[in-house]
């Protein structure tokens, strides 16, 4: 439940809305945990007069942590959590984060068609139109979801992105001739308008969001055999990877791994000839053994 400072954080946060979509017409979506609804009716203060469209939104529930969590226990839950991987682990009698990704993809798919006019299973009446604004009554973790789902931010990335403040908003704009949302940023509103600022990115929580990130990026484009080929930032998720484990024995070894050996070497760059060395042996075994058989043959 919300303290009083926590209502009060709610109720800035309706002037700072009120402020950024003036009396175009609104509509919330809520998560239906207490504080969430009490944090709602806070905001809605400042729309005072005004007729808003509620619906209360179960996909935009905080993670599930587990039932009947004992301190003890989450405990140990917390620390196997950080081993597993913060995203894909997921809480006894509860959720992963991967869970949440996708009833967040759900979700947005009803977003999206709840925003058409001619969706008629949302029609209030027969002349009911989508509002102007739409506004996401939820939790921390849920906008960074919300956030990698719509803009397909890999996990690392999704990773170094900071949960916001109480009550903090964030901003998506329509891109202007297109049905896509940009990321604006945090919104923050002052007597003389108002301004957005960088969502906290990065271990110091203050380094700036990379431009790929702020709009709907589905295919990150990479030529193999360009030198440098996965240097730019929004392929940093496949550089550093793994090596393939070693067999026991050197004689164990297979095509298949000298295979894996020549794919590292030709990613990596880091000798020239490592790829067509091992390649070159492959294939004058390949061709030993082509001619080995055809003697048989004979």
């Amino acid at each position: 439940m919300l303290t009083e400072r926590g209502f009060a954080q709610g109720v800035v946060a309706g002037l700072q809305i009120r402020k950024l979509v003036g009396d175009e017409s609104v509509r919330f979506f809520h998560s239906p945990y207490v504080r969430a609804k009490q944090t709602l009716l806070a905001i809605l203060q400042a729309f005072d007069s005004q007729t808003v469209q509620v619906s209360s939104e179960p996909r935009l529930r905080e993670q599930d942590f587990g039932n009947f969590q004992d301190l003890e226990m989450m405990d140990n839950v917390f620390a196997e959590r950080q081993q597993f991987g913060r995203f894909y682990y997921r809480f006894p009698n509860g959720e992963a984060g991967t869970d949440v990704f996708d009833r967040m993809a759900s979700f947005i798919t009803f977003l999206f068609r709840s925003m058409d006019s001619r969706a008629s299973f949302e029609a209030f009446s027969s002349d009911s139109v989508p509002a102007q604004n739409y506004v996401l009554v939820t939790h921390g973790l849920l906008m960074r979801i919300f956030c990698m789902c719509y803009l397909r931010w890999t996990v690392n990335e999704f990773e170094q992105v900071w949960n916001p403040s109480n009550c903090e908003i964030w901003v998506l704009e329509k891109i202007s001739g297109t049905g896509q949302y940009r990321l604006a940023g945090r919104w923050r509103a002052s007597p003389y308008g108002g301004s957005f600022v960088d969502i906290k990115f990065g271990k110091g929580k203050n380094e700036p969001l990379h431009e790929h990130m702020k709009r709907p990026f589905v295919s990150r484009l990479v030529t193999p055999g360009e030198p440098h080929a996965l240097d730019r930032v929004e392929l940093s998720h496949l550089r550093d990877l793994p090596r393939p484990r070693k067999t026991a024995s050197n004689k164990s070894r297979n095509r298949a791994m000298l295979a894996a050996d020549a794919v590292l070497a030709y990613w990596a760059k880091d000798s020239g000839t490592a790829a067509a060395a091992a390649l070159s042996a492959q294939q004058k075994r390949q061709q030993a053994r082509w001619h080995g058989s055809g003697t048989r043959k004979k």
